[in-house]
């Protein structure tokens, strides 16, 4: 079981050794988001937050 982990593990490191020029790539080529767009990005993923958490508490009792 443990070469199992060793296989693993050296799978990832390739996948994420692979992605890294990609990555950098998109990073310096890619479109730039506006102050209003990231704005809303932040607002739907607190909205996510507290929906999840509402849930975890209602759950909880």
């Amino acid at each position: 079981m443990d070469w199992m982990k060793i296989v693993w593990a050296l799978l990832l490191g390739f996948f994420i050794w692979r992605m890294i020029p990609t990555a950098s790539h998109w990073l310096k080529h890619g479109p730039k988001g506006s102050s209003k767009e990231w704005m809303t990005t932040a607002m739907l993923l607190g909205g996510v937050v507290l929906f999840v958490l509402l849930l975890m508490k209602s759950v909880a009792r």
